[in-house]
C-alpha cells in the first residue's frame, strides 16, 4: 500500500514539475493564448453577474441602459465598415504604388491592407480623440491627466446613469469598432496574423470591458478607458503606415519620440493611476462586487499589455538609433517576418 501512494506521489511531482517547467517555457503568443482560454472560461459567468445587478438596478428604479440602445452597436458596425471601405477605395491606388518594391505578388496585397487599416485607425482614433475630450472634458468623472476641468473621482455617482445625452451613442459606437476588429481578426486575419492570439486577447479585452461596464452602468470607466487608449493609437497607426509610404527620417524619428512619450504618459502613468484610485477609493456596492472587481482585473490585465509592448518600444528605440540597426529587422509587429519567409 505505501509503495502505491510513494508511487502515485511520485507521479504528481513528475506531473506537476513537467507543467511548470512547461509553463515558463511558454513563448509570448502561448502565454498570450493561454490567458485568452482563462478569460474566455469565466465570461459566461460575468454575463448572468451583469444581468443580475441590471435587473436590480431595475427594481431600484434606477436608470440602465435600454437594451434598444444596442441598436446603435449595430448601427456602428455599419459605420466602421463602410468608413474603411471608403478609405480603401480612396487610398488603395496611391498605397499600392507607393510601398516598396520588395513587396510582391499577395505579400504586397497584404501589405497595403495592413497600411490601409492604419490610415483608418488614424483618421478613426483623431476624431474620437476630439470628440471625447469635447463631450465629457467637464464631467467629474473625466480626469484631469485627459484634460477634464471638474474631477472628483471615477465612481462619482455610482451606480446612477451619467447625465450625458452623448454617453450611449459615443460608447456604442466605439464598442462597435473594437466588435468589428474582433471579428475581422477572428475571420479574415488568423492565418496572416503572426500576432494572433497577443491581439485576440486584446480585442477581447477591450470589447468585453466595454460591453459589460455598460450593462453595470460603468460608463466612467469605460470611456476614460477609451480617451486614455485612443490619444497614443492615433501616431502609433499614422507612423507604422508613414514607414512604408517613403517617409522622411527625421520624421520618422520625430513621431518616434512623440509616440514614446504619449504611450507612456496616457497607458503606464495615467491609466494606471485610475486604476489604483479606483481600488484605494473603491465603491463598495454589494450588489456589484464581481463586476466592479473583474472590470478592475481586466484593466490590471491590460496594463500588463502596455508595459510589455512599452518593453517593445523601447527596444526599437535602442536598437535603431544607439545601435544602428534597421527598423526592418528588428519590428515583429508589422509582419515583416512574412515577407522574410517568402524569400526563404
Amino acid at each position: 500500500m505505501n509503495s502505491i501512494l510513494k508511487s502515485n506521489g511520485k507521479s504528481l511531482v513528475q506531473k506537476a514539475n513537467f507543467y511548470y517547467f512547461r509553463l515558463l517555457n511558454l513563448s509570448y503568443e502561448e502565454t498570450f493564448r493561454l490567458l485568452f482560454k482563462l478569460l474566455a472560461s469565466i465570461l459566461s459567468f460575468f454575463v448572468f453577474d451583469a444581468l443580475r445587478f441590471r435587473s436590480y438596478l431595475i427594481m431600484s428604479d434606477i436608470a440602465v441602459i435600454p437594451y434598444s440602445s444596442f441598436s446603435i452597436l449595430l448601427f456602428g458596425l455599419i459605420i466602421v465598415h463602410y468608413s474603411k471601405w471608403t478609405v480603401n477605395h480612396l487610398c488603395h491606388g496611391f498605397v499600392f504604388r507607393t510601398i516598396s518594391k520588395e513587396y510582391q505578388g499577395e505579400f504586397r496585397d497584404i501589405r497595403v491592407k495592413k497600411i490601409l487599416k492604419w490610415l483608418f485607425d488614424g483618421v478613426y482614433y483623431s476624431t474620437t480623440s476630439i470628440l471625447c475630450w469635447y463631450l465629457f472634458h467637464e464631467e467629474p468623472w473625466y480626469p484631469t491627466g485627459l484634460g477634464g476641468t471638474n474631477y472628483t473621482s471615477i465612481w462619482q455617482d455610482f451606480p446612477y446613469m451619467i447625465n450625458n445625452k452623448w454617453a450611449i451613442p459615443f460608447y456604442m459606437i466605439q464598442t462597435a469598432n473594437h466588435l468589428y476588429a474582433l471579428v475581422h481578426l477572428a475571420i479574415k486575419r488568423k492565418e496572416v496574423e503572426t500576432k494572433y492570439w497577443e491581439y485576440m486577447l486584446h480585442h477581447t479585452l477591450a470589447t468585453c470591458l466595454l460591453i459589460f461596464s455598460a450593462l453595470y452602468n460603468q460608463f466612467r470607466f469605460g470611456i476614460v478607458v477609451l480617451g486614455i487608449h485612443d490619444v497614443a493609437d492615433i501616431i502609433l497607426s499614422l507612423s507604422r503606415a508613414q514607414h512604408d509610404l517613403k517617409s522622411i527620417k527625421s520624421l520618422m524619428y520625430i513621431q518616434y519620440v512623440l509616440l514614446l512619450f504619449t504611450w507612456i504618459y496616457t497607458r503606464v502613468i495615467i491609466f494606471p493611476q485610475i486604476i489604483l484610485e479606483a481600488i484605494m477609493h473603491y465603491q463598495n456596492y454589494p450588489e456589484a462586487a464581481w463586476g466592479n472587481k473583474y472590470l478592475i482585473v481586466q484593466m490590471c490585465i491590460l496594463v500588463g499589455m502596455h508595459l510589455y509592448w512599452t518593453y517593445f518600444m523601447m527596444q526599437v528605440g535602442i536598437n535603431v538609433f544607439k545601435k544602428g540597426k534597421k527598423y526592418e529587422e528588428i519590428n515583429t509587429y508589422d509582419n515583416k517576418e512574412i515577407l522574410k519567409q517568402a524569400r526563404n
